[in-house]
């Protein structure tokens, strides 16, 4: 973990505050790609990832934003009202699960809400390579629009596209036409989504009906709706092939969970199955996917599953720890 100042405090808008991190004497951070988040400890219990929102050239400092979620578990509500200007948090180094294919035919981004700060990233590197883009960024209303003045005078100001639900735009219209217009549908366009999981898979949805390969669709997702154990789910034997171990993992706990039982580290942070972090390789059995960090063609694959929060549908499985 980095020891970092907070440089800034802004608030954007009137559930969104960006805040501006650097080192004390100065230095420069550890480089980063667009696409890329950190992990802020919050607190002594609460770990968040934050996209970082600024061009991966200046990275001098780091830039986060973060909504103050009405349903949120502690973290953003713990940053908008304890963080201050001056405070020295934990960050990790940036890491990129959500990254940016730069030499595309045709690069579409699609923003919902606070999702905007990593496709924010993309945007100022796609603009410097000088590749063909979009941004659509969809908010509830102007003043709902974090970065709204920003990226109006930005230097790309006429590829990015606002959509307010105010205003009674037609979503389903507007998104048609950017996915299917002129070089949209080449084998080397790609399409990035950030933003609630309802719009991603509205976005994902909409694309895969006018003939988008999924292949060439990508979203970053922070939080995922809680996965409850029940009734339904089994125990079942967890074999680590390399360490010669053999586990029990009953109904009532997750594969991650028995692991740091059993003093056995392994990556892991927002233990919700979006982050990829923990992602573990199957040897064999099938696995419960219950992730949204892998797409549909992954899962399919049953080499590799996320313990923090999937299963196994056989009686026992092997992963290669």
């Amino acid at each position: 973990m980095l020891d970092v100042i907070i440089l800034s405090k802004t608030q954007e808008t009137a559930d969104i505050i960006s805040f501006e991190l650097g080192k004390s004497d100065g230095s420069a951070l550890p480089a980063f790609e667009a696409g890329s988040h950190i992990d802020v400890q919050v607190n002594a219990k609460l770990v968040r990832q934050y996209s970082l929102y600024n061009a991966p050239k200046n990275h001098q400092t780091y830039k986060i934003a973060v909504l103050k979620d009405a349903n949120s578990r502690g973290g953003s509500s713990a940053v908008h009202d304890t963080f201050e200007v001056g405070d020295t948090i934990q960050i990790s180094s940036p890491r990129n699960l959500f990254p940016l294919k730069n030499n595309s035919n045709k690069t579409l981004l699609f923003a919902g809400g606070i999702g905007i700060t990593p496709l924010l990233s993309m945007a100022q590197v796609l603009n410097e390579l000088e590749q063909n883009f979009e941004l659509h960024y969809f908010s509830r209303s102007k003043s709902h629009t974090a970065f709204f003045d920003d990226l109006s005078n930005s230097p790309f100001a006429e590829q990015v596209f606002f959509h307010f639900s105010d205003e009674r735009d037609d979503k389903d219209r507007v998104v048609k036409q950017a996915l299917s217009q002129e070089g949209a549908l080449n084998k080397d366009s790609h399409l990035y989504t950030c933003g609630p999981n309802g719009f991603m898979d509205y976005i994902f949805g909409s694309a895969k009906a006018l003939g988008w390969s999924e292949e060439n669709l990508h979203k970053e997702v922070f939080n995922a709706a809680p996965i409850e154990l029940d009734d339904s789910d089994k125990a079942f034997t967890l074999e680590l092939v390399r360490s010669g171990i053999h586990l029990e993992i009953p109904a009532d706990k997750t594969v991650l969970e028995v692991l740091e039982d059993a003093d056995i580290e392994l990556d892991s942070s927002c233990e919700q199955g979006v982050c990829g972090s923990c992602i573990t390789k199957v040897i064999s059995g099938t696995p419960d996917h219950r992730d949204q960090f892998l797409t549909d063609i992954e899962k399919s694959l049953n080499d590799q599953f996320t313990p923090c929060c999937s299963r196994a549908l056989t009686d026992s499985l092997s992963i290669d720890l």
